[in-house]
């Protein structure tokens, strides 16, 4: 076998080397980094509360029309009722016969008693009628010598028991004027089988309560020897009456006027006009 010599380099020969090319590292991509803003609370409030106010006034404009809508739908169903018949029920409904309206049931008029101002008690078999309308009469003031109430015309109503037991003292033997002495004009009358003593005034004057009036006319009745009752009206100055209407039911008061629990109180005048108050006696000025 024959060997191949192994060659080597000269001596005097440089050796060469192979560099390896240098590799820059790629860059590598950065990570995408995104900016967290933070709410604003405030801003927030507001829209909330102005989010609030539009679905408010929405719902309140919604109810209305539902409402409005429910009841006409009510007002459809509902059917109207038909008229009472003013015929009366007895009478006969044909076509050829008359139909009469039942006469409606009048207010009753109530009844009432005269107060004794000192013990509050009933004044015994003395009483009167006032109509439906009129309030029921009250104390005039704390002593309650009289009791009073307003007509429908707006006079005044006063009613009181005078004499023995009594807050008032009897009008006999006494002048009737007023708080001022001016004397009215007085006549004598009869009331239930009883002597009284009617007076009437147009003169401004006022009463012993401190009522001021520009008319009056009442009645002094002789209901036993030691007790009178005293019945009036008047129109308070200052204030728009119906003194006419009033002297109406007036009338009617003093005719329901019952003594003993029988008598009643038409009124039998006999137009006798006394003369001016006599100084000698003492005056008695009307209650309130």
């Amino acid at each position: 076998m024959d060997e191949q010599p192994i060659s080597t380099p000269p001596i005097n020969e440089p050796l060469s080397y192979e560099e390896t090319p240098i590799i820059n590292p790629q860059p590598q991509p950065l990570a995408e980094t995104f900016s967290v803003k933070k709410p604003n609370k405030i801003l927030g409030f507001f829209k909330g509360l102005l989010f609030f106010i539009i679905l408010f006034v929405v719902g309140f404009v919604l109810s209305g029309y539902i409402r409005d809508y429910l009841s006409s739908i009510a007002t459809r169903q509902v059917a109207p009722s038909a008229p009472k018949s003013n015929t009366d029920e007895n009478e006969s409904t044909d076509a050829g016969s008359l139909s009469f309206k039942t006469p409606e049931a009048t207010p009753t008029p109530k009844t009432y008693s005269v107060v004794n101002g000192l013990t509050r008690q009933p004044v015994s078999d003395i009483s009167f009628t006032l109509p439906s309308s009129v309030l029921p009469p009250i104390c005039d003031g704390s002593a309650c010598g009289s009791q009073g109430t307003y007509l429908p015309g707006g006079t005044r109503f006063t009613i009181a028991a005078r004499g023995a037991g009594q807050v008032l003292a009897d009008f006999r033997g006494k002048i009737i004027s007023d708080a001022g002495g001016k004397s009215f004009v007085v006549n004598t009358t009869t009331i239930a089988v009883k002597s009284a003593t009617e007076f009437t005034t147009s003169k401004v004057g006022s009463t012993i309560g401190g009522y001021a009036f520009s008319r009056m006319h009442g009645y002094m009745i002789e209901v036993t020897d030691t007790l009178s009752l005293e019945i009036n009206h008047f129109s308070p100055s200052g204030i728009t009456t119906d003194f006419a209407a009033d002297e109406i039911v007036f009338n009617d008061i003093v005719k329901s006027l019952i003594f003993g629990g029988t008598l009643k109180g038409s009124v039998i005048p006999t137009n006798i006009v006394y003369p001016t108050a006599i100084p000698t006696i003492e005056p008695l000025t009307p209650i309130r």
